[in-house]
């Protein structure tokens, strides 16, 4: 379910993006990019993110207690995050307008900053959305959270098509538009979680209450866990802000003076935008995948962790990886192989050919990041299924310093590129160290049929691989979607069919079959 509804989400999503590249153009929508992530970010730390993984293992052993005290945290859960992003709302909208007094106030930035007061409030609209999602998935109900993000998606589609419609020739205003739409967008989300709750009996309303002792256990949960599981958004938030300062614009000119020598910047204006849209499509499979199945192990490993149920708990981390294994590896291999049609179809409008090559470049080097973005997902969720929120913290925080270094050193070889590989690199050894630390320390046996899995999904992507290959080969110089559609479908019917033939477990347990 979750990955089905997911999957029309990314497909409204790259409508959307299609739509709005089309219609904008990279200079222009390179403004909205910032503002627009800053919510998003919000919502990895606090919703979907830190608050909703350290609520989901508290909830879960209140509701096996008290049914109705676990109604009762909740209600205080969402009235202190409303509280506490309400005012760093209000601070953040402070800072963004302080900000483009300093910088002096060109027209870019105070279209950033008028577009950042409108976004904020997001902020908090889905943070609330993600608390809620977490709650009802301990409830085994995974639609409404998962169908949310379709909302958000038809809401923007609405706003530029309406203002492409009625709005004049100036597109500048359009972006407050699209802005306006996110936060009806956020309204209705909230709306959809809530009717999801009453069939469960959980109803919202005030209650202050910081000295509960459920309260108190998920904020000392979600203190390193804003970090912990954090870190791939925050270090991709990193890669946006440091190809914004070294772009050569028009304002910027093309490099900058070093001890009276000019340097010229490593990249060029749009590769915001580039970055912005090849983390869009790398993280299609993470969504549809990777994620989904993190939010459905989630509650399995709570339980199992409440119990000390060693063996179960194991068993479905076991479960999980080889999932990851099936997924993540023809993921990669197919994202790598179609990214230039991939990319090409968003050609059109103010978006150029030049724009959609630097794309493909840097979802090349995102893409050999996949298995590992999906498996970190899973990976930390079982720290926090046992209550352990540091341990991931203090790799994070290596692994955001090393992305910073990387970032800085790959640049200037690679532009955007060299960005997207060292997120790759990083996430790579962070899941790494991570799964050996968890295996060790609670003495875990996940080994039993990882290794098959890795052969019967390795088979399968070399047959995928080198079919892909060839049919787009076949097909080239032909239209850049019908390339896609070719590469795809040849792709998804020859790893299926040599699935089948290695009789592969993980398909069956994909389908729900024994």
């Amino acid at each position: 379910m979750i990955s089905g509804l997911t999957l029309l989400s990314r497909v409204l999503g790259l409508v959307r993006d299609i739509v709005c590249l089309q219609f904008f153009g990279t200079a222009l929508w390179d403004c909205f990019v910032i503002p627009f992530q800053i919510p998003n970010l919000f919502r990895r730390l606090f919703g979907e993110g830190a608050l909703s993984a350290a609520l989901i293992p508290v909830y879960t052993e209140r509701l096996h207690k008290d049914k109705a005290g676990a109604k009762l945290l909740v209600r205080r859960v969402v009235t202190l995050l409303v509280l506490v992003l309400g005012g760093l709302t209000l601070l953040g909208i402070g800072l963004a307008w302080l900000y483009g007094w300093l910088r002096g106030g060109t027209g870019q930035t105070w279209v950033s900053v008028r577009l950042t007061t409108i976004l904020l409030p997001y902020a908090v609209l889905i943070c609330v959305v993600g608390v809620l999602g977490g709650v009802l998935n301990v409830h085994r109900r995974f639609g409404a959270p998962a169908a949310s993000p379709i909302v958000l998606n038809l809401c923007m589609l609405g706003g530029v098509l309406g203002f492409a419609w009625w709005g004049g020739a100036n597109r500048w205003p359009g972006l407050y538009v699209v802005a306006g739409a996110v936060i009806v967008a956020g309204v209705l989300q909230v709306g959809l979680q809530l009717m999801g709750l009453r069939r469960e009996g959980v109803t919202l309303r005030p209650s202050w209450e910081v000295k509960d002792e459920g309260v108190k256990a998920i904020m000392r949960l979600m203190g390193p866990m804003i970090i912990g599981l954090s870190a791939m958004q925050i270090n991709a938030l990193l890669d946006t802000v440091i190809a914004r300062m070294l772009s050569a614009t028009s304002s910027t000119g093309p490099g900058f003076m070093l001890w009276g020598r000019m340097v010229f910047y490593p990249v060029t204006e749009g590769a915001v935008s580039a970055l912005y849209f090849a983390q869009r499509l790398y993280q299609f499979p993470l969504g549809v995948f990777g994620i989904a199945l993190s939010t459905a192990i989630f509650p399995h490993l709570s339980t199992a962790a409440l119990h000390n149920d060693r063996k179960g708990f194991g068993e479905a981390l076991n479960q999980g990886i080889r999932l990851v294994i099936f997924i993540g590896l023809p993921a990669m291999v197919g994202m790598i192989l179609v990214r230039g049609p991939l990319t090409a179809i968003f050609v059109g409008g103010r978006f150029e050919a030049a724009d959609s090559a630097q794309t493909a470049w840097t979802l090349l080097f995102y893409a050999l990041g996949i298995g590992a973005y999906c498996l970190q997902h899973v990976v930390v969720r079982g720290f926090y299924a046992f209550k352990d929120s540091v341990t991931p913290v203090r790799l994070a925080v290596r692994m955001i310093g090393l992305n910073l270094v990387l970032n800085l050193v790959l640049i200037w070889p690679l532009g955007t590129g060299g960005l997207a590989l060292s997120t790759a690199v990083c996430a790579t050894i962070q899941v790494g160290v991570l799964l050996i630390i968890l295996v060790k320390r609670h003495d875990l046996r996940i080994g039993g049929g990882v290794a098959g899995a890795l052969l019967r999904t390795g088979f399968a992507t070399v047959v995928m691989g080198a079919g892909c290959w060839l049919a787009i080969y076949w097909v080239a110089g032909q239209k850049a979607w019908w390339q896609l559609l070719v590469g795809v479908l040849v792709a998804a019917v020859l790893f299926a069919g040599a699935s089948v033939v290695m009789r592969s477990k993980e398909l069956r347990e994909l389908l729900g079959r024994k």
